[in-house]
């Protein structure tokens, strides 16, 4: 059953939006004009995403990173005696609130991916997931992350 998004694009026609979970490269992404037709820019969508979730995994490290360096050149005290005003004009507090905006908005897009309901682009999702924890969770400095996301 064919369903119309509501756009322009004759393609969008032609991919139907599934509410149940199915394989297929008809796919309407994110966007009513990113509808992948062909199999070759589905694979490019794929691979994509994993890469994205796999970049999602790394964010989230160097965030700690910059967190536990910016402390340890305080003398590693995390709250210190700042003024409010020192704390929220900190470089480094500006630069960690623009990675979170850059890590909330990322995580949000992966979401709406997986809730495309393809079988595809959801194991291109976890599994970019999986390899970015393997490769960047090894040398986090804890096991639980208080700040976590979405996934």
């Amino acid at each position: 059953m064919d369903h119309n998004h509501g756009g322009p694009d004759d393609m969008e026609m032609s991919c139907p939006m599934q509410m149940s979970f199915h394989a297929g490269s008809c796919e309407v992404i994110l966007f009513p004009s990113w509808a992948t037709t062909e199999v070759g820019a589905f694979v490019g969508a794929v691979i994509g995403f994993f890469l994205l979730a796999f970049a999602y995994e790394g964010l989230k490290y160097g965030r700690e990173l910059l967190h536990f360096s910016d402390a340890s050149k305080r003398g590693g005290e995390v709250n210190d005696k700042r003024t409010l005003r020192q704390a929220l004009l900190n470089r480094v507090h500006i630069i960690q609130t623009l990675l979170h905006l850059l890590q909330v908005s990322v995580s949000y897009l992966l979401m709406l991916i997986v809730m495309t309901y393809n079988c595809w682009l959801c194991l291109a999702v976890v599994l970019g997931a999986m390899c970015g924890y393997y490769v960047f969770g090894w040398v986090r400095n804890s096991s639980v992350d208080p700040t976590e996301h979405c996934n």
